[in-house]
């Protein structure tokens, strides 16, 4: 069983601030969503899953965040949605300062281009992208992150990574930061 408190330190590491506007990739039946909710003020928290019955699930957890209007929960796949399907979910012109996924496998087994393309179009210039794993438990494995940092840097970002024992953080910066960091 999965220690949901990893959603804590997912949210100290990836510095989730109060205002901000976020998209989580695979919620699944939203822990994650009423945790990162509670840190967000008068922000707003967006949750895209493909699977039905999970959105089911996370409609019910989160049902006073919805009704708040906190957290938003919109069905699809990151590879497939439109970006103004997302972009509809904010406050008309704002793009999502955050965007992370929680052992959403598919960054780590193949290439993502799609998904990577949407993310792009759907972060705000100065946004940040997390992709988190590992389920907070003795003894839980996390992936290697060679091949995912040679993915993020074919679709053009930067990675660098945060662990603990059970627990791992990879920040992609596309590399457009990267270049006005330096100027």
């Amino acid at each position: 069983m999965a220690d949901d408190s990893r959603f804590e330190w997912f949210a100290d590491t990836m510095g989730v601030r109060a205002g901000e506007q976020v998209l989580e990739l695979g919620p699944g039946s939203g822990a994650s969503l009423t945790r990162i909710a509670a840190r967000l003020g008068s922000g707003r928290i967006v949750g895209l899953e493909r699977s039905a019955t999970a959105l089911a699930q996370a409609g019910r957890r989160c049902a006073d965040e919805i009704t708040a209007g906190r957290v938003r929960l919109v069905e699809g796949d990151i590879a497939k949605v439109r970006v103004a399907r997302l972009l509809d979910e904010l406050d008309q012109g704002n793009r999502f300062d955050l965007i992370f996924a929680v052992n959403v496998n598919l960054f780590w087994t193949a290439p993502a281009t799609a998904a990577w393309s949407t993310m792009r179009e759907s972060l705000a210039p100065t946004g940040r992208i997390w992709l988190c794993y590992g389920y907070g438990t003795p003894n839980s494995p996390t992936p290697p992150t060679a091949k995912l940092t040679e993915r993020l840097t074919t679709a053009g970002y930067h990675c660098t990574t945060v662990t603990t024992d059970t627990l791992l953080a990879a920040r992609a910066t596309p590399n457009h930061q990267d270049q006005q960091a330096t100027t």
